[in-house]
């Protein structure tokens, strides 16, 4: 359920024409449950170009690969290796149940992301809801209800992430959640790429990677 949800949440994130805003303002054309709560999730314009979890790892790895690269070709010794190499086989689709906590993990970074300006109020809580009950599983409505009541914790985001390609993802995701940064969505980011362990330049790159996206 959770895949098909943030499927549905990217897809309808891409195929709006104007941005369905955080304070819900519903734009006609995005259609269903999923385009509405796209935009009340992925309010930022770096949503819209992602449109598939497949997308969201092609971004991540494009980004490792020409972290490698730089690294190698300036011979920079201060570049640490990541604690955890990467799969070669990134980019292969996995198995279906490694998918579904996979997008698990990221719908968990997403909502906790939306929590970080300070503001998500009880009328952005409630139009969630709201649209999560058209999904028409009542696990994933019981499942959202819990994510938006917790209090917002790097560290159970954190928790979560067991590799590296899934740290690039859940930072990259949290990056397309927050528009623009305030300074509590500022210490968020950074805090969140510390507790990743996400080496500085390699952080940098998928911020890269993700703004020459939304521009194509």
């Amino acid at each position: 359920m959770f895949k098909q949800m943030l499927d549905q949440l990217m897809a309808g994130a891409q195929s709006a024409t104007t941005a369905v805003t955080k304070d819900g303002l519903k734009n006609p054309m995005v259609a269903g449950a999923g385009g509405v709560l796209a935009g009340l999730l992925l309010s930022n314009k770096n949503g819209l170009k992602i449109g598939s979890v497949a997308a969201l790892g092609a971004i991540a790895f494009n980004a490792y690969r020409n972290w490698q690269t730089n690294k190698t070709q300036s011979a920079d010794v201060n570049v640490a290796q990541p604690k955890q190499q990467w799969d070669i086989n990134f980019g292969t689709p996995p198995p279906a149940a490694k998918q579904e906590d996979d997008s698990r993990v990221i719908l968990t970074a997403m909502i906790a992301a939306a929590k970080a300006d300070g503001v998500f109020d009880e009328r952005e809580q409630q139009l969630i809801h709201e649209q999560v009950v058209k999904f028409g599983d009542p696990d994933l409505v019981t499942w959202v209800q819990q994510e938006i009541n917790k209090p917002l914790d790097v560290n159970e985001i954190t928790a979560l992430v067991t590799t590296p390609e899934m740290a690039a993802q859940v930072y990259l995701t949290s990056l397309i959640v927050i528009d623009e940064q305030n300074e509590s969505e500022k210490i968020y980011l950074d805090t969140l790429a510390e507790k990743l362990n996400l080496d500085p330049h390699l952080r940098k790159e998928l911020e890269q990677q993700l703004q020459a996206s939304a521009s194509k």
